[in-house]
């Protein structure tokens, strides 16, 4: 598996031409957010590599973002997903995905199906309206 090294989709393209991984970690935050990784897993599902889809760490939010993008991708290609809120002792969001028997799910939910607790994560450093 090629983990760290991991952050763009030239890297993707290196280690498949050198036969370099079977499992690649598309990690949401090295890619630059949940549209660059997307358009990250659609290559690895073109080459044909397995995925494991997590982030660098997180909570209820970033768990959230990664059960809707394991959920979309075709099951012969995800290897894992992390579940980060499950090792963390805060939560951030009501509706948040949880572990059942090693599982989770995305929320069905408009967005992340999330809803933000404010008066855990504070007062926004921007309100863009």
């Amino acid at each position: 598996m090629l983990d760290e090294v991991i952050d763009g989709v030239d890297k993707i393209v290196k280690g498949h031409g050198d036969r370099a991984m079977d499992v690649v970690n598309i990690k949401i935050s090295k890619f630059g957010g949940l549209t660059k990784a997307v358009l990250a897993r659609d290559l690895c599902v073109q080459l044909g590599i397995a995925m494991t889809l997590e982030d660098s760490w997180g909570g209820d939010i970033t768990t959230a973002a990664i059960a809707h993008l394991a959920h979309s991708t075709p099951t012969d290609y995800l290897f894992t997903a992390t579940d980060f809120n499950s090792y963390v002792t805060v939560s951030t969001a009501k509706g948040a995905p949880q572990r059942h028997n090693g599982r989770m799910a995305a929320s069905t939910e408009s967005g992340l199906g999330i809803a933000p607790k404010m008066d855990v994560l504070g007062v926004p450093v921007v309100d863009i309206k």
